[in-house]
């Protein structure tokens, strides 16, 4: 794709952020990055898609640019953040709350004390997908040494420092704060506490 169709998905990407403040990554119905740089839905994988590799390019240079988090937030989907809900999002995932440590097995348990001890843990599996589900630690990807892509679970605390996030808001504003920018985009019932407790 020409330079400048990527510069204008990405001024088209951060214009619907800084309304929105979320963004599915991928969704056929909801407001998506992927239905964004496309142009209109994808059903099924976007990796395949004419614009996949465009994609690929606007998603990077957003968070490259330390504009977003990605986080399955919505409907256990990957859903971009913008820095200005990432104070919400940090009080949200460090609160430790029932809906989100109740439901872990012994395993996540275990592997959210060992990211609380070092920061940071490469892992992988259901309880490495059921800490980020729960929006207890960041699940990042990372490069490694082999040239391959592996996740990374990292503490809140360390996202904190490593993103100077100096905001800190209780849990319940957090959550009035996420629940306002997911009812923009039609959300609020993909939020993790809101679809557990139904």
């Amino acid at each position: 794709m020409a330079t400048e169709s990527i510069e204008e998905s990405l001024r088209q990407a951060v214009e619907a952020l800084d309304r929105t403040g979320l963004l599915y990554m991928h969704d056929a119905r909801k407001p998506s990055l992927t239905a964004l740089v496309a142009g209109g839905p994808i059903k099924g994988s976007w990796w395949g898609h004419p614009a996949g590799r465009r994609i690929f390019q606007v998603a990077s240079a957003l968070e490259d640019g330390a504009l977003v988090l990605f986080v399955p937030l919505l409907s256990a989907k990957v859903t971009l953040v913008h820095r200005r809900l990432w104070p919400a999002l940090l009080a949200v995932g460090e609160s430790r709350a029932p809906w989100q440590m109740d439901p872990l097995a012994p395993r996540a348990v275990e592997l959210l004390a060992e990211v609380d001890r070092t920061g940071r843990v490469r892992a992988t599996g259901p309880s490495s997908k059921a800490l980020a589900r729960a929006l207890l630690v960041h699940a990042e990807q990372v490069h490694t040494a082999g040239g391959s892509h592996a996740t990374e679970l990292v503490a809140w605390s360390a996202v904190r420092d490593a993103r100077e996030i100096v905001e800190r808001l209780d849990p319940d504003t957090a959550r009035r704060v996420l629940e306002e920018a997911a009812e923009g985009i039609d959300a609020v019932s993909g939020l993790p506490w809101v679809r557990i407790t139904r």
